[in-house]
């Protein structure tokens, strides 16, 4: 059934709504790029049609701007429209999907409380590799033990931490699908912080929270994505601790994703982290090149890209060396080659890819990776400062390691000679070779550090 309100909305208005909050989440190239040439067409019941201006500009949408569409979406309050992306010239298909979605159901008329536009995020579709091995393992466990009296204790809540477009969101929607088909009457929420944010607000604005604690209150499995944002929060980490001590206390399953572990959470009050870390932690990597290969490969299947140029394995093999571990980015940079070569009429060559990879990153395919991002991610990812990393004379156990980590990937991945290396760091080129070889050997006697260097490696790459 269709919202009244909806379906007298004023289509230019919803729509420049939804520009707005789009041009906050996205580059201005990337909006000019693909939102600007689109406009509103008509509204039908609580669905918004929408011309875009290509076929490659839909397939650009519903394959890379999901997350930023839903947010958007639930920001403005809109999380009942329906949104129906239609080809400029083309007829408009018979049945538009919940638009939220933007993307085509086989069964539109059944109701989900995920936001439809996720509906691709499965496990089943869920690419597995050593750097996800853990976390995909546990998130079949808790599928799978759910409904058990004693199944899930150990696994509530399932904290899944790791970097941004590594897929943390597609596990935990996973779960949800996975769950509802087990259970289809199952109470279950996709909550992300930055709308329950919206939603305290509003509800101390009417001087009454009550409301609001017992509508998550009521769920089965709660999601609850992005809690690295809680931090300076207040009164939002303090609605969600109530809702989360309910539920774990009623035995309701709660799966959570953060870009940090529990521990390095800056500005949580510890009693959220001790509720994060009563079950299981996983983390996701950054892919290596075998598991970045099979994920394009598997995009590839996806029905979106039938009628596109097919694409040669040699520029799968380019595009999983330049996908840098993050596999939004990885399936960006093969969208971006796909939509290229059918705009221009051409088959899929590494040239043309090494085109759309120059267009979309500014640097030349070939180009060496400067050695100042090689410090400064090895600084990132080891918690330490630049400074720190840098100083010959900082002697601090801390330090010391990531010092020679960071030798060492100059070595490997910037080509930097010894005699370079030791002069930003301000050493003789023997300390740097004794640096280098002891990170070797500590490789392979030592397989998590093995796993933290390769990781670091394949997101620098």
């Amino acid at each position: 059934m269709s919202d009244p309100q909806l379906s007298a909305a004023d289509p230019q208005s919803l729509w420049g709504r939804l520009r707005q909050g789009l041009a906050s989440r996205l580059s201005e190239a990337s909006f000019q790029e693909w939102i600007a040439p689109c406009a509103p067409l008509r509204m039908e019941g609580s669905t918004l049609w929408v011309r875009v201006p290509s076929p490659s500009t839909k397939l650009w949408i519903e394959q890379q701007l999901v997350e930023e569409f839903n947010d958007t979406l639930s920001q403005e309050g809109l999380q009942e429209l329906r949104l129906a992306f239609l080809v400029d010239g083309s007829a408009p298909a018979l049945a538009p999907v919940r638009a939220s979605a933007l993307v085509e159901s086989e069964s539109p008329a059944q109701s989900s409380p995920l936001p439809v536009l996720f509906q691709r995020y499965t496990l089943d579709r869920f690419v597995v590799g050593p750097n996800s091995q853990l976390a995909f393992a546990a998130a079949r466990a808790v599928v799978d033990s759910h409904g058990r009296s004693s199944g899930t204790l150990a696994m509530n809540p399932f904290f899944i931490y790791g970097g941004t477009g590594l897929g943390k969101t597609h596990l935990m929607i996973g779960i949800g699908h996975a769950l509802r088909e087990q259970d289809p009457g199952l109470r279950l929420t996709y909550l992300k912080v930055d709308q329950f944010f919206h939603e305290v607000t509003a509800a101390i604005a009417r001087r009454n929270t009550e409301p609001l604690r017992r509508k998550y209150q009521q769920n089965d499995v709660l999601l609850l994505d992005d809690v690295q944002t809680l931090g300076k929060l207040e009164r939002t980490q303090e609605e969600i601790f109530y809702v989360l001590e309910y539920l774990l206390q009623h035995g309701k399953q709660i799966i959570i994703t953060s870009d940090k572990p529990p521990q390095k959470l800056e500005g949580v009050h510890d009693r959220l982290i001790t509720r994060f870390k009563w079950g299981l932690t996983a983390d996701i990597q950054p892919p290596d090149f075998e598991t970045r290969f099979a994920i394009l490969k598997r995009k590839l299947e996806d029905p979106d890209f039938r009628d596109f140029p097919d694409v040669p394995d040699d520029v799968l093999t380019f595009i999983a060396h330049k996908g840098k571990g993050s596999v939004r980015d990885l399936e960006g940079l093969v969208t971006r080659v796909v939509y290229q070569a059918s705009f221009m009429g051409v088959p899929v060559s590494l040239d043309l890819a090494h085109a759309a990879f120059q267009g979309s990153s500014g640097e030349e395919p070939g180009a060496a990776i400067p050695p100042e991002r090689i410090y400064r991610l090895t600084a990132e990812t080891f918690g330490i400062s630049l400074m720190d990393l840098m100083k010959k004379k900082s002697r601090k156990p801390d330090a010391l390691l990531p010092r020679q980590v960071a030798m060492y990937l100059a070595r490997e991945l910037a080509q930097a000679s010894l005699a370079e290396i030791g002069k930003a760091f301000s050493m003789h080129h023997s300390t740097v070779m004794n640096s280098v070889d002891k990170v070797k050997d500590r490789m392979q006697k030592d397989s998590d550090f093995h796993k933290t260097v390769h990781a670091l490696l394949n997101s620098i790459q």
